[in-house]
């Protein structure tokens, strides 16, 4: 016999008596662990029935009619801005703002050096005074019938004409000098003490942030229920649990082909924090509905869910999730999960209390 081929022989029968045993051992562990976590979960149990029933208030839903609204999403800008440029080249001599002064129409913000436009309004102004002094002569000569009407309607004719080219001239120079047309805040500065401006550029914005406008978004659907002069409610995001009262100023008359919805401006009242390009919503009435409310102090988080615990028919707290909707108050609306006649327990509690045997205080 070859010894070779027996050796190999018992090496193949100790493995398979190893790998027997080992599966035996395994089972036995995972027996022995399923007794125990079913011991644990059936002590858990055992806890919860054996503990003393827990007192709670509770609040049977009944449907509540609520405001049926529609909301819009959009940005916040001011009702008045204004860009300013320059309309001249020149360099910026004097600049008296910067980003976020508040500024009164008329103040100066700006003046702009130009050689050029000043010598054209002293050449203005010389011309203009030596017509009005020939008018003045010829007009003298003319009374005394010294003068002939032709020369004098030539003189005046030239001091018309020197006069009109000192306004042109007057109105040149006025460009050096760039005033707030409006009541409000600098949002953009552009240009800089010392740079050239030039014709057509960009310097200033001027934003008036004591009016504001909301401008949304409202699908075609929705739009039977506004209508300009309603008035809207509006929540900005930056200010949560803040609602402003506001009022729809226009629709414009132009829906996007593409989504089917329309631009609506709301006028809203200045208010401390609000500011342009803030992101808020508005909510418009259209009407009624019945919807279940529940206390929001009744709500539970648990594990990223929201939801309430109710009384089961055998007196047991359950946890029920639900899908929450608009806030009213000190209520929030349950979109889903809730039935008229259920019966939730309104006092916070802490999660873990499913399954514990629950009695109605004062009962």
């Amino acid at each position: 016999m070859d010894f070779k081929i027996v050796k190999d022989k018992i090496n193949t029968l100790d493995k398979k008596v190893i790998i027997a045993a080992s599966v035996t051992v395994a089972i036995a562990v995972l027996g022995i662990g399923s007794l125990t976590f079913g011991k644990a979960a059936g002590e858990t149990e055992t806890m919860k029935k054996t503990e003393a029933p827990l007192a709670v208030n509770t609040l049977t839903l009944e449907p509540i009619a609520v405001d049926s609204v529609v909301s819009a999403a959009g940005t916040l800008n001011s009702k008045n801005t204004s860009m300013l440029s320059s309309k001249i080249m020149g360099k910026v001599v004097s600049l008296t703002v910067h980003e976020g002064d508040h500024v009164e129409q008329g103040k100066l913000l700006i003046k702009i050096e130009s050689g050029e436009i000043m010598a054209q309004a002293y050449q203005a102004q010389a011309a203009f005074n030596n017509a009005k002094l020939q008018f003045d002569r010829i007009k003298q000569l003319f009374d005394q019938q010294a003068a002939t009407l032709m020369e004098m309607d030539q003189a005046r004719l030239g001091f018309e004409s020197a006069q009109a080219g000192l306004n042109a001239a007057k109105a040149m120079e006025s460009y050096t000098n760039i005033t707030a047309p409006i009541n409000g805040q600098i949002m953009e500065k552009k240009i800089n003490l010392g740079e050239m401006a030039m014709p057509g550029q960009p310097i200033l914005k001027i934003e008036d942030n004591q009016h504001l406008r909301l401008e949304v978004t409202v699908r075609e659907d929705d739009l039977k229920s506004v209508a300009p002069g309603n008035d809207v409610i509006v929540r900005i995001d930056a200010m949560p649990g803040k609602e402003i009262k506001a009022r729809v100023a226009q629709v414009v008359p132009a829906s996007d082909v593409r989504t089917h919805s329309f631009i609506v401006k709301i006028d809203v009242p200045a208010d401390k924090g609000l500011i342009t390009g803030m992101y808020g919503k508005a909510v418009f009435n259209t009407g009624s509905r019945q919807a279940i409310l529940v206390p929001r102090s009744a709500i539970v988080e648990m594990s990223g869910l929201s939801g309430v615990y109710i009384v089961s028919r055998d007196n047991h707290a359950v946890f029920q999730m639900i899908q929450p909707g608009e806030i009213h108050g000190d209520s929030i609306e349950a979109m889903t999960g809730l039935k008229a006649g259920d019966v939730v327990i309104v006092n916070k509690q802490a999660a873990g209390i499913d399954g514990r045997m629950v009695v109605v205080a004062g009962n």
